[in-house]
């Protein structure tokens, strides 16, 4: 018996796919831009408090600016801006940004406090046994502070990204 290949069919999207949402979506390209900056802002920003240069930090939780509040932020600021204040869109976007916001400097903030306890007291009850070998990532959330910053930068980043022509149907 032959086995037979299965076929997956995929929609056809409207519009020129990535290369549209690259180019013409305005609400992507704030958020995009303003995550970028804020995790390239966080390579400087550790040279100042620990300084060394370390590249890694592009990629890393925690740290200023918060890259989740700068995202967010610019989010919520193009669509304010493209879609109203009084838009459906722009009280969702808002209400999501605000979460993220207090999450960040809530649960996984203080999640990561919890992991700096847990650290000492593994490495000082556990000592010797492979488990105090392992350590828990400590930076997860963010000081108010860094939501702040991070907050700012997306709201002038999404204020700054240009917004692409109006298509006249």
């Amino acid at each position: 018996m032959l086995a037979t290949a299965a076929t997956l069919v995929l929609p056809q999207l409207n519009g020129n796919g990535i290369g549209e949402l690259l180019s013409r979506n305005y609400v992507f390209k704030a958020g995009f831009c303003a995550w970028l900056l804020a995790q390239t802002a966080k390579i400087f920003t550790r040279r100042l408090k620990q300084g060394v240069w370390d590249i890694r930090a592009i990629v890393d939780s925690g740290g200023m600016p918060s890259s989740h509040s700068a995202l967010c932020t610019a989010v919520t600021t193009a669509v304010g801006l493209e879609f109203g204040l009084a838009s459906s869109l722009f009280a969702v976007s808002l209400c999501f940004t605000l979460i993220t916001m207090y999450d960040a400097t809530g649960v996984r903030y203080h999640s990561g406090k919890q992991a700096e306890v847990l650290n000492i007291l593994v490495e000082d009850v556990m000592q010797g046994h492979p488990v105090s070998e392992q350590r828990l990532k400590e930076v997860l959330g963010h000081n108010p502070l860094e939501v702040i910053a991070g907050s700012i930068l997306g709201v002038v980043v999404g204020m700054l990204t240009p917004v692409p022509p109006a298509i006249v149907l």
